[in-house]
């Protein structure tokens, strides 16, 4: 068995810092996700202040869970920068079609997604073997703090991909493009860990973008992929967002 150990990730220096002076809790988030049979956290950052929104800041900061299929943009930038894929948006395989990205792992290499790991420093734990399942088995962890880090970095294409196969990229997560605002996401659950779900990606209104993370476990199994997309949606509502007034 093949493992690697890559390295803990201080957010405070590899991305940005949270302190009192630029967070801001709010408890309304919390009321929502409990209305809808949900806990987690979310966070919010405006990319010109550093200015961030947060619910339960300690889940946001000091917990580790399974990244799902949110893993999927590793191999997929991978694939885009070595010319594996070249999809454009409209043949685009969704996130969550986890027979392609297995695939597509199998084709690129455990040595080389290990490498991608480590070079992006993504995460933490050791990979178990298991080709199909790493991303899942909860041998692989990463906190909502990073995954916000990482999607900001991918959107000013500061990761050592190609800036081609990062921007090749952001035209994949593109959702909603209308004259108020532009969302882009990546969604992923799991019924067998917790109910487990995860929502990253950034809206970008009048020109300014803002990134987001939500991450939560649910009472109920059913539609989870869909339920996290429509609490992220209803957060962003709340926050004076989708109007194309921010």
């Amino acid at each position: 068995m093949i493992r690697t150990f890559f390295s803990l990730v201080i957010f405070s220096v590899l991305f940005f810092s949270c302190s009192t002076n630029n967070v801001k809790s709010d408890s309304t988030i919390v009321k929502m996700m409990d209305s809808a049979g949900m806990q987690g956290t979310f966070a919010i950052m405006e990319n010109s202040s550093e200015q961030f929104t947060i619910s339960n800041l300690s889940r946001y900061k000091d917990s580790a869970y399974a990244p799902l299929n949110t893993f999927f943009i590793l191999p997929t930038l991978v694939a885009l920068d070595k010319g594996y894929i070249n999809r454009t948006p409209a043949t685009w395989v969704a996130s969550d079609s986890s027979v392609f990205y297995e695939a597509l792992i199998a084709k690129i290499g455990r040595q080389e997604i290990l490498k991608t790991i480590d070079s992006i420093h993504y995460g933490k734990g050791v990979v178990s073997a298991d080709p199909n399942r790493f991303w899942m088995d909860n041998s692989l962890h990463i906190t909502p703090d990073e995954q916000l880090g990482l999607i900001k970095k991918l959107y000013f294409n500061e990761l050592y991909f190609q800036k081609r196969a990062q921007e090749l990229y952001r035209k994949m997560i593109l959702k909603e493009d209308n004259a108020n605002y532009r969302l882009s996401y990546i969604a992923a659950s799991d019924t067998t860990a917790n109910n487990a779900g995860w929502v990253i990606g950034y809206i970008e209104e009048n020109k300014h973008p803002y990134f987001f993370v939500l991450n939560t476990n649910s009472l109920k199994s059913d539609s989870l992929t869909q339920k996290n997309v429509q609490m992220m949606k209803q957060i962003l509502l709340q926050q004076g967002f989708l109007k194309g007034l921010r």
